[in-house]
């Protein structure tokens, strides 16, 4: 295990707190409803206020506490203009599909949930109320009218999925015992692609921002802080709020390293480096605020990701990196996933999905599970799989290929490589934006949900790679830590393997500073040897960060030139990871 886990004293930043100058906030639905009410009373005669939502706001908290405070002539929610049930199905199924955990990603706005009819109903209401307050809310109020003030009542990825974990339906559907992993794809399929797309368009019309995660106490900051704060984000090195999730393989390496997840059963997941799923915490006023992750890309992409990654991945962060730990846990399911073609053909989504594993912390039983043996046919391999979920018996040692890992051990995984992580280890999971993930043996487990995972053979037989076998993977796919550049004080060793691909991972050790430039791309650093190293601007153009052991942090493309140096003085090299989207490759 960790060998220095008995002398070290924890530093893993589990709550990085980011303080934005100059702004102010106000906490809790009394002190939100004063300042609204008292810019609402600046118009004379009529005042329309507009509190548009992400899904999982307490609509009722908000009715009973804010809304009903302000005393207004007219109330409007949005959830009494949806479409009927069956015209919500006839527009969305397709998208939804029978798949327990797949979808197809949606095309289209928000309005596809509304009544048209209806929305015109509310507007002449709202035309024809000609004193008083007027109240529209709820997801997509903006769409109704944007109104004299516009409110947005923001909330994080994970507690929408953590509602989903429970009872909590998706929106225009009453399925709250619906199967948790069938109503999160919903999400992630339909909802998210609506949701984000049309809080995206109002970003700039925003006069007020809350934070709803924290339904008692919402914490509110105004339109304008909130742009300053995206801005801070999209210019200065950051860390993300991390968080952990249990899994059936899930062991307790990040519990005892990195004393993240101590309320968890296991941490078979810790996201760290996720800008899909995570969020940013910044201290707006004497107040905390969550930002979150998407949020930066799709306000400021160019000043986030380049010119480039925008050019070639829009409002999406190609880069992202998490913990897989198995430490006292058991093996990943023997997975594979699609290249490109195959997920724009049955998804519609523009991206194939390849990974690489970087080997954080190993121990004497930790190995790979990595491509086909030499001379296994693919239909072999495919029946094989499929008997196993009659039999529950797979003889991975006659189809899989195992490899012993140690530390800094690197392997990639392009799209099509059967593939997973054994136990007693702890990886450091590196991805571009690829989703599509599917299981082909999962060793006969039983999910938290009762049920046996989720087995996708169809899907899977259709993009196995048959030609990543023994030799190839040896040869193309196992890291063998070259040495590509030094200087005084540090050397750079580069851990891609194959010629084409586009994910750079370079590993640096240094016990004296090391100089880098953004070159127009996003970067991420991960720390993977020695305690803390500081991030500085050469220009101080901004504040030094502190990177701890294990953590990820963000160099938007916008900040140019960054030093990486130790923050105390000593002969020991620490070793740090550089991730970039280098798509000049493609051309090389």
């Amino acid at each position: 295990m960790y060998e220095k886990i008995n002398e070290r004293i924890p530093n893993f930043d589990l709550h990085p707190v980011f303080t934005i100058d100059g702004t102010q906030s106000w906490k809790g639905y009394q002190e939100i409803s004063k300042i609204i009410n008292y810019e609402m009373q600046k118009y004379e005669s009529k005042c329309v206020l507009v509190i548009d939502s992400y899904y999982h706001i307490n609509h009722k908290e908000l009715r009973e506490y804010f809304i009903d405070n302000i005393k207004p002539q007219l109330v409007i929610c949005t959830d009494d203009l949806r479409a009927d049930d069956d015209i919500l199905h006839e527009r969305l199924d397709k998208f939804i599909t029978n798949d327990r955990i797949n979808g197809v990603f949606a095309i289209g706005q928000i309005d596809e949930y509304f009544d048209s009819e209806k929305i015109k109903t509310a507007q002449e209401l709202i035309h024809n109320t000609t004193q008083g307050m007027i109240v529209v809310y709820g997801i997509g109020a903006a769409l109704v009218t944007k109104g004299d003030i516009l409110v947005y009542n923001n909330i994080t990825i994970q507690r929408v999925k953590d509602g989903y974990l429970s009872s909590l339906s998706n929106w225009g559907m009453n399925n709250p015992h619906e199967d948790p992993l069938t109503k999160e794809k919903i999400f992630n399929f339909v909802e998210a692609k609506y949701f984000d797309n049309h809080k995206r368009h109002l970003f700039n019309d925003m006069d007020y921002v809350i934070d709803g995660d924290d339904i008692d106490n919402p914490v509110m900051v105004t339109g304008d802080d909130f742009r300053k704060t995206l801005n801070y984000f999209a210019s200065h090195p950051f860390k993300l709020e991390p968080f952990f999730n249990r899994g059936v393989w899930g062991g307790h390496w990040c519990k005892d390293v990195l004393k993240g997840g101590l309320d968890r059963e296991n941490t078979a997941w810790g996201m760290t480096g996720w800008m899909n799923f995570q969020n940013a915490l910044a201290k707006l006023g004497n107040h905390e605020f969550r930002i979150v992750g998407r949020d930066i890309v799709q306000y400021k992409p160019i000043e986030f990701l380049g010119n480039q990654n925008y050019f070639w991945f829009g409002y999406n962060c190609p880069l992202g990196c998490d913990f897989l730990d198995t430490w006292g846990g058991g093996n990943l399911s023997l997975q594979v996933h699609p290249d490109i073609s195959y997920a724009q053909e049955e998804f519609n989504f523009p991206f194939g999905h390849y990974e690489s594993y970087n080997m954080l912390d190993t121990s004497e039983n930790s190995q790979v599970y990595l491509g086909i043996k030499e001379g296994v046919k693919k239909d072999d391999l495919v029946k094989a799989f499929k008997d196993a979920q009659i039999t529950g018996k797979f003889d991975d040692e006659k189809w899989i290929n195992h490899f012993p890992m140690k530390n800094h051990d690197h392997i990639y995984i392009p799209s099509g490589t059967i593939h997973a992580s054994g136990k007693d280890t702890l990886v450091l999971e590196i991805n571009p934006i690829g989703f599509q993930t599917f299981k082909l043996w999962d060793w006969g487990r039983i999910d938290a949900d009762g049920k046996p995972r989720p087995i996708n053979i169809d899907h899977g037989e259709k993009v196995i790679q048959e030609r990543y076998q023994t030799q190839f993977v040896k040869d193309q796919l196992i890291s063998k830590k070259a040495e590509i550049a030094r200087g005084t004080g540090w050397r750079k060793e580069h851990s891609g393997t194959m010629e084409y691909e586009l994910l750079k991972v370079d590993r640096y050790w240094f016990n004296k500073p090391i100089f880098f430039e953004t070159k127009d791309h996003v970067k991420l650093h991960v720390l993977v040897e020695g305690e803390e190293a500081m991030i500085v601007s050469p220009n101080n153009e901004f504040e030094p960060i502190e990177m701890h052991y294990a953590e990820a942090v963000f160099i938007p493309a916008s900040i140019g030139q960054y030093v990486i140096k130790p923050k105390n003085r000593s002969d020991e090299d620490l070793a740090v990871l550089e991730i970039y989207m280098d798509m000049g490759n493609a051309y090389q």
